[in-house]
């Protein structure tokens, strides 16, 4: 069976679809077979996958309102292989945006996309899910999916303050969806040059001690470039310093989640 993760922060900027891409990466690396899913209307994970989200015949709207006979077309053609092997993608388009407003009004919406990722639970080894940078329906689902949510966390003031409000989050989906999802903070865009970096990496890993990750995810140029050339920074620039950081963190997240 899947391991299904939702990689979400309210706020924008925190590497968070980066961080869906490079992890997949990394996991596939290790020879897993890993969904990575677009679930943000901007469609940034979708671009970094090389794909032009003007130009798909299906994403993964198309599965929550398929349409009278298209179901099946749809299931069967909108994934779509990455360049790199045992690594592919649901992607998203501009219509998951109106989709979502649309989502309050139907009963027991927080499990439409558990339903509809139970379809390739035993496909694929992993399932990452890369959330909107909002605690709205969608980002609801994916909670109410997931074993686990990464949250990347960038090392400054503000994105550190911001975390109380998706805890809470997950404690309302703990409560009323998913009991059993845990969560995982993940430092990132980490600069040991800068004294607010290290200090808030000093205070994560304080008061997070059992749920932040080891591995610190720093700047990297060769981060801001690989979505340019449509792949994971592990293949795009597989020697840096990045590229081996998230090596480590697929490896981390795989002990995490053992059976």
């Amino acid at each position: 069976m899947s391991k299904i993760l939702a990689i979400s922060n309210q706020k924008g900027g925190v590497a968070k679809t980066t961080t869906c891409m490079s992890l997949g990466a990394g996991l596939a690396e290790m020879q897993q077979r890993v969904l990575i899913v677009d679930l943000d209307s901007q469609a940034n994970l979708t671009l970094a996958a090389g794909l032009d989200d003007h130009e798909l015949p299906w994403s993964v709207v198309d599965l929550f309102n398929p349409g009278d006979g298209e179901a099946a077309e749809a299931q069967a053609n909108a994934i779509f292989p990455t360049g790199m092997d045992g690594l592919d993608i649901l992607p998203a388009d501009l219509r998951l945006a109106a989709l979502e407003r649309y989502l309050y009004d139907e009963p027991g919406y927080e499990y439409l996309l558990d339903k509809i990722l139970s379809q390739w639970q035993t496909t694929y080894d992993y399932i990452l899910l890369d959330c909107p940078p909002s605690l709205g329906a969608i980002t609801l689902m994916a909670l109410t999916a997931a074993q686990m949510v990464l949250v990347p966390v960038q090392c400054e003031y503000y994105a550190a303050r911001g975390l109380s409000r998706l805890l809470d989050i997950v404690s309302e989906v703990q409560k009323r969806t998913n009991p059993g999802l845990k969560y995982h903070l993940l430092a990132t865009l980490y600069d040991r040059r800068n004294n607010i970096c290290r200090t808030v990496l000093e205070q994560l890993q304080t008061h997070f001690a059992t749920a932040i990750f080891e591995t610190v995810i720093g700047v990297d140029t060769r981060l801001r470039e690989s979505p340019a050339t449509g792949e994971p920074v592990l293949v795009y620039a597989p020697r840096t310093r990045a590229a081996t950081q998230y090596r480590r963190l697929a490896q981390e997240v795989q002990t995490l989640l053992v059976d």
